[in-house]
């Protein structure tokens, strides 16, 4: 389990460095995200293509959604695990993938209406400053801190869920 645990972890690292693009531009890294976004978006039609569905055809835009939002869960859980056994990693990498990731979500629902997209972008902006705390703290090895912020990190995760069709 640990090592699935350290091999998720980098992962989230490689990924998350491979978007940031180590100092580039801003406009070059939101270049990076959409196309990443649009690789992602192709191999999740083409998955749902392969797979047999008796019913109903679900690549509606509430089932990417809830695959995006998937994602960020499996991260999310990634790092608390990693932060209640005490040896978390850096987790500036991790709270950047489940922002970028949360970030697609607007284009996924082109319907979203504007005061559920406004609470996104609030809580986004929440979850990029706990996410800085949280990697302050567990360099400073303050660990009730860290977890206290990872706390924080889920309500505001949770309000963002509360908002979205799934």
């Amino acid at each position: 389990m640990k090592t699935f645990s350290s091999m998720l972890i980098l992962f989230c690292i490689i990924f998350t460095v491979y978007i940031s693009g180590c100092g580039t531009k801003e406009e070059e890294n939101k270049t990076s995200q959409k196309e990443t976004a649009s690789k992602n978006k192709t191999e999740t039609q083409q998955q749902s293509t392969t797979q047999t569905q008796p019913h109903t055809k679900t690549n509606t835009p509430t089932s990417e959604t809830g695959k995006i939002w998937s994602q960020v869960e499996k991260i999310n859980e990634s790092m608390g695990k990693s932060i209640n056994s005490g040896k978390s990693g850096h987790l500036e990498e991790p709270v950047a993938e489940i922002i970028s990731l949360i970030k697609t979500i607007p284009e996924k629902i082109p319907n979203l209406d504007q005061a559920n997209l406004e609470v996104i972008k609030t809580k986004v902006n929440e979850l990029r400053k706990i996410g800085g705390m949280m990697d302050r703290y567990q360099h400073d090895n303050k660990i009730t801190e860290l977890k206290a912020e990872y706390a924080k990190f889920n309500s505001a995760l949770n309000e963002i869920k509360k908002v979205l069709p799934m």
